[in-house]
């Protein structure tokens, strides 16, 4: 609109400019047939000056001024130089009628509170398009239960859902599987497993939590090692946790005899503590494995029915189900559960054709997870990519100590529906400072006694404002998104429903008849 504005403006003037002159035009002309051919030439010239003065004018006019700032939205162009428009890769959105994809191996984050189309718009969209295998935290179901069907037609799906799942029955999966045992790496990989159950209160885990988790370590390594294979699971664990101070103190006793040498010197350091420590300690452990006092979580996890290394090997698809209702008890499941994932892409040297896509809901609400903080900065190379999805800025940085960073290495950063001031400061920073012309018009003073009335003047100038302001972003229309897509200017695009494409619900209506 500024530069059809311009563009009026500037032919008006020419316009003017020519019916002013037109008298002195015609006088010229008849002075012109008689005048000596050396005039001709310097009238000639200076017609020639005169139109390069007002070329050059003109296309001042319309050069994007970066005096202040170069920051501006991505035109399609931009879009096509960046791949975007691609007939494969991961769904983001539209842009003037076009599909922008991202096929690009960088990790996404997408900033949307509660509600705001994310499964829609951006979970179901690729389950239905995406070729490879996927990973996902599913709260209430409803992405394998619209999916489930096409994911099939690709290869196994596998639901993870101790309360049930569409088809009713859970998968499986056994952590204590996820344990390299008689190798240099069990006691990391215990330790790993520990890490996942006891979720600290803050982003940093306090003593207790710390010694909770050591204790756990070496419980696991000893059922590991000791005990027999039906006995191998979290629920043997639970039963440890939960014996009286008589039977714990013969199980301290047995784990430091112990042959070895992990599990005794666990072991001993316990059985060293003061009782008062002792007790904080083992309560601390005890609450972080509450859950496995369920019979159907304990079911769930006894035996694993597929691997998550496998799904480098084949396309397969893991919905990871708890309903919403138990999301704050069942969060050390869906921690644990999402948490080995991640890490198990680094134990299969399998580059598979198309990334292991984790399409990952509400992150913070699963806690703080090291595996997916250090795992952004090094999973692409084991041919897994992150989608991470968070509702604003202030809960990603109270989970997450080094959210900036984070938001920082991921490729895509995506935005709709904007509802938190402090996400909306960070994504007016992130769009930067632009470069605009203004008009300013005044009027002098008068002389005394209005002998000279005072004269008009008018005069442009180029001044900075942020792309977007803070205000804008948080009142930006339901329909439309920020894009920011790594080595581009950022777009503001449309956002996409799945039901609103032909294409995606023959897909869902396939879903629904063999459902």
């Amino acid at each position: 609109m500024r530069s059809l504005r311009t563009l009026i403006l500037t032919v008006h003037g020419l316009l003017r400019l020519i019916w002013k002159v037109l008298p002195l035009f015609a006088a010229l002309t008849g002075y012109l047939l008689f005048a000596p051919p050396i005039w001709l030439g310097a009238i000639f010239a200076l017609v020639l000056g005169i139109a390069g003065v007002l070329a050059k004018y003109a296309a001042t006019q319309f050069e994007r001024p970066v005096t202040h700032g170069s920051a501006r939205f991505a035109s399609l162009a931009d879009a096509r130089k960046g791949k975007l428009l691609r007939r494969n890769g991961l769904i983001l959105g539209r842009k003037s009628g076009r599909m922008l994809r991202y096929s690009g191996d960088g990790h996404l984050l997408t900033f949307a509170p509660t509600r705001s189309g994310k499964g829609v718009g951006c979970v179901i969209p690729n389950l239905l398009d995406y070729p490879g295998s996927v990973a996902v935290t599913d709260i209430k179901g409803e992405n394998s239960a619209i999916t489930r069907a096409y994911r099939e037609s690709l290869g196994p799906v596998y639901e993870l859902a101790p309360l049930g799942g569409t088809k009713g029955k859970s998968a499986t999966y056994n952590p204590l599987d996820f344990i390299r045992i008689d190798t240099p790496y069990e006691v990391d990989d215990a330790r790993l497993v520990a890490e996942m159950l006891v979720v600290p209160e803050h982003s940093q885990a306090n003593h207790w939590e710390r010694e909770a988790r050591t204790l756990i370590t070496g419980l696991l390594l000893y059922i590991r090692h000791d005990w027999d294979i039906f006995s191998q699971n979290l629920g043997t664990l639970r039963d440890f946790l939960m014996q009286d101070a008589e039977e714990f103190e013969l199980l301290l006793a047995k784990m430091a005899a112990s042959k070895q040498e992990n599990v005794s010197r666990i072991a001993r350091g316990f059985s060293q503590k003061e009782p008062k420590e002792r007790s904080a300690v083992i309560s601390t452990a005890q609450g972080a494995t509450e859950l496995f006092e369920s019979p159907e979580l304990r079911s769930a996890t006894e035996i694993s029915s597929f691997s998550f290394e496998s799904l480098k090997d084949e396309v397969a698809s893991v919905f990871i189900i708890v309903p919403p209702e138990y999301l704050e008890a069942y969060r050390p499941f869906l921690r644990m559960m999402t948490g080995l994932a991640t890490v198990a892409m680094t134990r299969n040297a399998t580059k598979p054709k198309h990334p292991v896509l984790f399409l990952l809901d509400e992150l913070p609400a699963l806690g703080y997870m090291r595996p997916i903080e250090e795992g952004i900065g090094y999973l692409a190379g084991y041919g897994a990519k992150l989608w991470l999805f968070v509702q604003d800025l202030d809960q990603l940085q109270k989970t997450y100590p080094k959210a900036r960073s984070m938001i920082a290495n991921c490729a895509v950063r995506q935005a709709f529906n904007v509802q938190d001031p402090d996400t909306a400061k960070l994504l007016s920073d992130m769009l930067g400072t632009a470069t605009v012309r203004m008009q300013s018009q005044g009027q002098t003073s008068p002389l005394p006694f209005k002998l000279i009335s005072g004269a008009f003047h008018s005069g442009a100038f180029e001044g900075a404002r942020p792309l977007m302001t803070t205000g804008e972003i948080l009142t930006m229309p339901a329909k439309k998104q920020l894009l920011f897509v790594q080595g581009l200017p950022a777009i503001r695009a449309r956002k996409i429903r799945y039901f609103d494409w032909r294409e995606w619900k023959l897909k869902k209506r396939s879903t629904t008849q063999s459902s």
